[in-house]
């Protein structure tokens, strides 16, 4: 019998910092260790995690790879990078089983991708292999998308692709980036379902994009993450949340499975 394999792709591990990266936009209330992390895999039975550098950080990800140092083999990592960072970088943090880099853009400017720095950033991770994962408003993925038309690694979506939380999929922001989807280039992370509204309008919005995802080819191109510790929501929200909403966001339990693994295991190749 073929073995079940589950994977979260989206997490985070921290200690409260003693000093925020300039510009941070909030400051987490709580520590985000580990153990607790590998507790909550452990009871619902996931077998592997990717750990994403928190934006609060900045690119000091001395946390993250310790975490996975800790358990290389269930653990990889998505890294937060200056722009001037080298290829030889890259291969020591591909040691460490960092295998991309994230831009949250949420409260920075739009990013210019044609200028030279950030040309020969893209070319230096895309040379790699390396995922690109984008954290940014709808308004901001329907620019960067065609930007991105030639990179060479896979290009990774962050929660649904953040529709907006008044405005919801109808947003015509939104549906230009379902537009422009790729199913051989482009993955989103049906996550964190809670960041796109309150209540049941987040529910509702992540439901209907779940929904027009699908419509767009996207299916095999979708992967869960828990979004643990679920940071500004975590008086709001645990794991065990997180796990119920997407058996009720995918109620067909084959599905369900390609989201937890085959199609995880695509994009971050854990061996299973």
């Amino acid at each position: 019998m073929k073995t079940l394999i589950k994977v979260d792709t989206h997490a985070h591990i921290f200690s409260l910092p003693k000093t925020l990266v300039e510009g941070a936009r909030y400051r987490p209330d709580a520590d985000a260790l580990l153990d607790d992390y590998l507790a909550n895999l452990d009871q619902h039975g996931v077998d592997y995690g990717v750990l994403v550098q928190p934006s609060f950080l900045g690119v000091d990800n001395a946390q993250m790879l310790d975490a996975i140092a800790r358990q290389p083999k269930r653990l990889k990592g998505i890294a937060v990078l200056p722009l001037d960072t080298d290829i030889s970088t890259l291969v020591t943090l591909a040691s460490q089983g960092i295998v991309g880099a994230r831009l949250n853009l949420f409260g920075k400017p739009l990013p210019d991708f044609k200028l030279p720095v950030w040309q020969r950033f893209l070319a230096v991770l895309g040379d790699q292999g390396w995922q690109l994962e984008l954290h940014c408003p709808p308004a901001y993925l329907r620019v960067l998308l065609p930007a991105l038309h030639d990179y060479a690694g896979p290009v990774v979506i962050d929660h649904f692709g953040r529709p907006d939380p008044q405005k919801g999929t109808n947003d015509e922001d939104y549906q230009a980036v379902l537009d422009l989807l790729d199913p051989s280039m482009h993955w989103i992370k049906v996550s964190g379902y809670y960041r796109l509204g309150t209540g049941e309008r987040g529910c509702h919005h992540a439901q209907e994009a779940y929904r027009q995802l699908v419509e767009k080819g996207m299916g095999h191109r979708l992967v869960w993450g828990s979004d643990w510790p679920h940071t500004q929501h975590g008086d709001q929200v645990n794991y065990d949340a997180s796990v119920r909403f997407l058996d009720s966001l995918v109620s067909d339990a084959t599905t369900r499975m390609q989201i937890l693994g085959e199609n995880a295991l695509n994009l971050f190749n854990f061996a299973p």
